[in-house]
């Protein structure tokens, strides 16, 4: 990567991609600015979007916006101490959750993770597009 795309964190691809999925990353510091409702729900439709098996959309966001409320307090106990330490400055935290058996038949959904997965990727990409950003971090006890 050259210097300029250090900076501005642009990815040197080996191919003419979109511009918002060569802008993406993953920064570990936010704004304490809460993006508008509106933004927020706008990435929750592109996320709506994605492609899921039999388009059950086993996707569920459970969202947390500092200083409203304790939901996100909540949240960001359960995150490791590593991630608690960057986290607790973004002034918005999401949970991921996935149902694990389809709606309409109750049935086993071995494809919720991938499904849920496309559905994040979309999200993230949107975000980009729309000049936030999004970390997603595996660092979490879902006990909590």
């Amino acid at each position: 990567m050259d210097t300029q795309n250090q900076l501005s964190k642009i990815a040197d691809t080996d191919y003419n991609i979109k511009e918002s999925i060569k802008e993406r990353w993953s920064p570990r510091a936010f704004s304490d600015k809460v993006p508008p409702v509106k933004l927020i729900k706008k990435l929750v439709e592109a996320a709506r979007w994605a492609p899921s098996s039999y388009n059950e959309q086993p996707w569920r966001f459970i969202l947390g916006f500092k200083g409203s409320g304790n939901q996100y307090d909540k949240i960001l106990d359960c995150l490791n101490e590593f991630n608690q330490e960057w986290a607790e400055n973004a002034p918005v935290l999401m949970l991921v959750c996935a149902k694990k058996t389809f709606t309409r038949n109750d049935k086993p959904n071995k494809h919720y993770m991938y499904d849920s997965g496309a559905a994040m990727a979309m999200l993230s990409i949107q975000a980009t597009a729309d000049n936030l950003y999004v970390h997603q971090m595996a660092g979490f006890s879902p006990e909590t």
